[in-house]
């Protein structure tokens, strides 16, 4: 009976030994498992929201296009004797481009002399005789008349031979050459000799949409609004000039107003016909709140940033309002000082630790220009 109850006992002390090896192991489990879960803080670069000036603009698609396009026709018809330019050159006002064969028209001058001069004659001889009555005045009327034809006829004439040396009518650069010395030209020939553009200065024809047409006619009433044209991509600098037009409708199947800017464009880098990324800056913002771009994240129910708060990452909402450049101008939602992640990791939640990476950084002042 002893041995029976001493094997019991060794027994259930070996279960308990083993029911708390196995609470002890879960325990030890369970507290593994809490430590893993406990991550550190996750490293992330930061900025200081700011308040600066800011541009207050809008940026849109534009279009190059020459203040003055001349289609150079013949005004008379001929033989095409000289080119005196190469297609492509720039050519200046009253330079001489073209020559038709003057030999018929210097003979037609020469002819409507003779003709003018007999008139005349004529009507001076007419003139005392019919002051003394010695011939009927229709005489000498019709005399005078002659006289008149054939002088207008002598200037027309002149006016057809100036017509053979055909000069620019403006400071330009000339497009394709059409037709080559020693050919037939018409002053009926429905394609111009050459076509010449005007390109210091140059437009730049872009839309805006109707929402903007109200603040854009108040700040044009204050004062002149800078229009600044890069490249298409929005990289470069190809100008910048005045707005100089307003169209006085609304195109009503864009639901957009036409403008035009006028543009130096003394380093010719604006070609007409050019696709160009067009800044409008209607203002200067003198205390705009101001982040970088990349901290502005999209959600669900808008817009919001990261803020670092107590070591922690806060969700903040904001309103943007424009972006200038790689930077976000701030409406509502954020203050200057406020310590703002630009970067946002992957794996960055709401309420995670977080440790600033290096300096907190503090942009640079605006360099925009009124």
């Amino acid at each position: 009976m002893s041995t029976r109850i001493k094997y019991l006992s060794v027994m259930g002390l070996i279960v308990v030994v083993l029911g708390s090896l196995v609470a002890w192991r879960i325990v030890s489990n369970a507290r593994l498992a809490d430590a893993r879960h406990v991550m550190p803080p996750l490293p992330v670069d930061t900025t200081l929201a700011v308040t600066k000036p800011m541009p207050i603009q809008l940026t849109v698609v534009g279009q190059v296009q020459s203040e003055h396009t001349v289609l150079v026709q013949p005004q008379v018809s001929g033989m095409l004797q000289r080119v005196y330019f190469h297609e492509g050159q720039y050519v200046h006002m009253g330079q001489p481009l073209f020559l038709i064969d003057p030999a018929p028209f210097q003979a037609a001058v020469a002819s409507a002399k003779a003709a003018y001069l007999t008139a005349k004659a004529q009507a001076d001889r007419e003139a005392p005789l019919a002051a003394k009555d010695y011939v009927a005045p229709q005489t000498y009327e019709s005399a005078a008349a002659a006289a008149t034809q054939a002088k207008a006829a002598l200037q027309q004439a002149e006016i057809n031979l100036s017509y053979t040396t055909i000069r620019s009518p403006i400071n330009g650069l000339t497009g394709n050459l059409t037709v080559r010395a020693d050919n037939l030209v018409s002053q009926t020939a429905a394609t111009p000799l050459v076509t010449i553009n005007q390109m210091q200065p140059i437009l730049v024809q872009f839309n805006v949409p109707q929402q903007f047409l109200p603040r854009v006619l108040r700040y044009n009433a204050k004062h002149s609004i800078r229009v600044f044209v890069s490249r298409e991509d929005g990289s470069g600098n190809l100008g910048e000039g005045d707005l100089v037009f307003i169209d006085n409708s609304v195109n009503t199947s864009t639901g957009t107003v036409m403008l035009k800017a006028r543009i130096p464009n003394q380093t010719t880098q604006l070609w007409p016909g050019q696709y160009v990324s067009v800044e409008m800056r209607l203002a200067i913002q003198p205390d705009a709140v101001v982040i970088p771009q990349t901290a502005v994240q999209a959600g669900q129910n808008g817009n919001f940033v990261y803020t670092v708060v107590n070591r922690r990452a806060v969700i903040l909402p904001v309103t943007e309002d424009r972006q200038v450049g790689d930077e976000a101008v701030i409406a509502k939602g954020l203050k200057a000082g406020e310590i703002v992640i630009t970067r946002v990791p992957r794996t960055l939640r709401a309420n995670m630790p977080v440790i600033v990476r290096g300096a907190i950084r503090t942009p640079a002042a605006s360099t925009a220009s009124p």
